[in-house]
């Protein structure tokens, strides 16, 4: 990492916060990506990094060589509830008195993986598994990653404002737009400069990686739907540099978003064939689905558990669409194209 952050434009910079060593995957990016905007009378900071040491210290680092304190940072805002942006959010809290910002339906998200019971968590995770045909011998996996998952939640800190709505003002300037874009979370918030023309993208749009879409039942959303319709959303502003959470930034916003939508088209195409013959389980469909990070026979127990939770984001959208529908079978979810008749 660089010991001093990068300049992006005139009071705008780029940290990056590293991952804690092992504790992501070898094919995942190394770092969050945070950013800081200056305000007239101090900095709104852009996500935070997961809740560890290493990951506090390398930002008490980075803002040292930019001649920055904690004190400075007004607003903290939060683009998504996973915890590598939202970890360190109490602590940047603490040191700074900065107003945590994040929308509501991440909110609703974040307490629920925080407050619910361990034991009921582990019992609806098995059962759940099951039912998607995740075999018995691989439950005690599947298991250990949700379960870390869990861990890495920040305590203690709830938000000082929650956003409601689909646009709001941020910061005192006011050309900075909080622009809900809901797909990889239901409540993901993109950053929109209109005097620079950046857009501080979270996880929403990554240069080369497609992120991550799952169904969450706890919202009641098609997450895909929303996520098809949130490209669309942003490919209407006039971008000059995007600037996400992950990877690097780059300029090419619209061909980008045309790349995602094609993968995802290619995808529920995938989908669809897997189905054509006879009805399937989500991980029977999964395993037949093309993914980046290798054959299904070789991938570990958390890109299984991605591949299946992308898989079921793409049977919701066919379902809602009319295209494929679902029988019960022993206990699994089975999913099967629709009678055209």
């Amino acid at each position: 990492m660089k010991e001093k952050p990068s300049e992006l434009a005139r009071g705008i910079y780029m940290l990056e916060v590293p991952f804690p060593p092992g504790w992501m995957p070898p094919d995942a990016p190394p770092a969050t990506l945070s950013y800081l905007v200056e305000e007239e009378r101090g900095w709104l900071m852009v996500d935070s990094g997961f809740n560890h040491d290493a990951c506090f210290d390398s930002l008490c680092q980075q803002l040292a060589a930019l001649g920055i304190s904690f004190k400075d940072v007004r607003w903290l805002l939060i683009t998504h509830f996973h915890p590598d942006h939202f970890g360190l959010a109490g602590r940047i809290k603490a040191a700074s008195g900065a107003k945590v910002v994040m929308h509501q339906e991440d909110w609703n998200l974040a307490r629920f993986i925080v407050e619910s019971p361990e034991e009921w968590a582990i019992d609806q995770i098995a059962q759940w598994f099951r039912s998607l045909g995740v075999p018995p011998s691989e439950l005690v996996g599947y298991r250990q990653v949700v379960t870390f998952g869990k861990m890495l939640f920040p305590k203690n800190s709830e938000p000082d404002i929650l956003l409601q709505g689909e646009e709001e003002r941020l910061g005192e300037r006011g050309h900075l737009r909080a622009i809900l874009t809901p797909g990889h979370t239901p409540g993901h918030l993109c950053l929109y400069d209109e005097k620079n023309k950046f857009l501080f993208a979270g996880d929403h749009v990554l240069s080369e990686i497609t992120p991550h879409i799952a169904p969450i039942d706890l919202a009641g959303h098609n997450q895909l739907d929303q996520y098809l319709k949130s490209l669309h959303k942003l490919q209407r502003l006039e971008v000059k540099l995007v600037l996400p959470a992950h990877e690097k930034p780059f300029t090419h916003l619209s061909q980008r978003v045309d790349e995602l939508l094609q993968h995802h088209k290619q995808r529920l195409e995938q989908v669809l064939a897997a189905v054509r013959h006879h009805p399937l389980s989500p991980v029977e469909i999964a395993s037949q689905v093309e993914w980046m990070v290798g054959l299904w026979e070789q991938m570990d127990a958390m890109n299984r558990l991605l591949a299946i939770q992308e898989t079921l984001a793409h049977l919701r959208l066919l379902q809602e669409n009319g295209r494929v529908t679902t029988v019960e079978k022993d206990g699994l979810t089975l999913y099967k194209l629709r009678d055209e008749g």
